[in-house]
């Protein structure tokens, strides 16, 4: 760690800065060894999940491969598929057939959302043409999966981002670029909360008996929703909400238990485009916190500590790069889970520019603040990371990172040492 500048400074927009850690490779053995062998996926793999999803207790991969972003206004906006590899144990997967979404799959989430055992597969679509903003992938076993396309009435949409030189939509509505999956309203069926960044909106779909899911109801969120986070902030025993907003704003919606959100708060990410961000009890206080990731203006994590009632009194950014004026890293999607079992949540995030996977394992002692990391690197001579997942891959009971490269297509493993 190259220096840690700063202590205790003024607040700002009622946040305690607690510095700036710029940080440094270390020669320390490292957390994660590279497997040797690569899993060939589709064009762009933009999100990753790994889950066990035929209950042979091995974890299968999907990726969502978005390809190119063209004129949504084409027959053929981007890809509509996602990568199937099969956990064959002993580390080896076999690909089956690619499973067809709307067009530009760019989330994905593993959950059981119908009343059979198995795990199904979750897709928000960026693209939504046909009307395909969110497809379920219903798993009925034998690595089959039966399709549903769920659509966001785009009637009642305005579309708010990018127009091109002819003054219309470079992308389409809703544009969703977030998914979570949870029972929010307490009727024993699992809800999907999605971020409409095209639109400004946060979209609920209430889980139902018939159809999988009712009607999608639509929150204005203005200032580009671009990643979700679903915790209680308050204490209440209600989900809610953390946004990271385009408009460098983290955004906290109060839930009230049946599927409606109210503003709570919101502050300055300390950044210029927060891209993703995930809740966590960093300092094991028990308290959630906020870890939010820039991407394109800014190599940086913040970490926001939580203390309750939606107040996040202290934050603590750490430098991916050397120079805060230049992109080195461009870190385009992170992970937070204790990759080491000693009870402290660590980072991980895949950085598209410089080629690497950075790791950073908290070395932590307490809740006191500002907390301590020793940052790892794992680079890739060819291959760019886009999206990590988190899963058992080798069987050994610990953590391992699954890496989604761009580039050469494919899925790299971190295993956990």
């Amino acid at each position: 760690m190259k220096a840690l500048l700063c202590s205790l400074c003024s607040a700002v927009l009622g946040l305690a800065v607690l510095g700036l850690a710029v940080l440094g490779a270390t020669s320390d053995a490292q957390t994660f060894r590279k497997h040797s062998q690569w899993f060939q996926v589709g064009p762009n793999p933009t999100a990753i999940v790994a889950a066990d999803l035929d209950g042979d207790g091995l974890p299968e991969i999907i990726t969502a491969d978005r390809g190119r972003l063209e004129n949504p206004r084409e027959s053929r906006p981007a890809q509509d598929q996602l990568s199937y590899l099969v956990a064959k144990g002993n580390l080896k997967y076999e690909a089956q057939p690619q499973l067809r979404t709307g067009f530009a799959p760019y989330c994905l989430v593993v959950a059981n959302l119908d009343e059979l055992r198995a795990p199904d597969i979750l897709v928000g679509n960026f693209l939504a043409a046909r009307h395909r903003d969110v497809t379920l992938f219903r798993n009925i076993g034998d690595r089959l999966f039966e399709s549903h396309h769920f659509s966001v009435d785009d009637e009642r949409l305005v579309y708010t981002q990018r127009l091109d030189g002819d003054r219309l939509p470079v992308f389409t509505t809703p544009g969703i670029t977030a998914l979570a999956v949870r029972d929010i309203n307490h009727d024993g069926y699992r809800d999907v909360i999605a971020a409409g960044w095209s639109s400004d909106v946060i979209i609920y779909m209430p889980g139902a008996i018939e159809g999988y899911f009712g009607r999608p109801e639509l929150t204005e969120a203005k200032g580009g929703p671009r990643a979700i986070a679903v915790a209680d902030f308050d204490g209440d025993g209600q989900d809610d909400l953390a946004l990271a907003m385009s408009s460098g704003q983290v955004a906290l919606w109060k839930g009230d238990g049946e599927g409606g959100f109210e503003p709570a708060t919101q502050f300055s990410s300390r950044g210029r485009l927060p891209h993703q961000i995930r809740a966590a009890d960093m300092n094991g206080d028990g308290e959630q916190d906020l870890v939010v990731s820039h991407w394109a203006a800014d190599d940086s994590i913040v970490i926001f500590y939580g203390a309750g009632d939606f107040s996040f009194a202290s934050s603590w950014e750490l430098l991916l790069g050397d120079d805060r004026e230049k992109v080195e890293a461009e870190i385009r999607d992170i992970v937070v889970d204790d990759f080491d079992g000693d009870g402290r949540p660590d980072i991980a995030a895949a950085c598209y520019r410089s080629n690497e996977v950075v790791v950073l394992m908290n070395r932590s002692e307490d809740a006191r603040l500002p907390q301590s990391f020793k940052e790892e690197r794992y680079t890739y001579k060819k291959g760019k990371p886009r999206a990590l997942c988190i899963a058992d891959f080798n069987e050994d009971g610990k953590p391992d990172l699954g890496v989604a490269l761009w580039d050469t297509n494919s899925v790299a493993l971190l295993l956990g040492r």
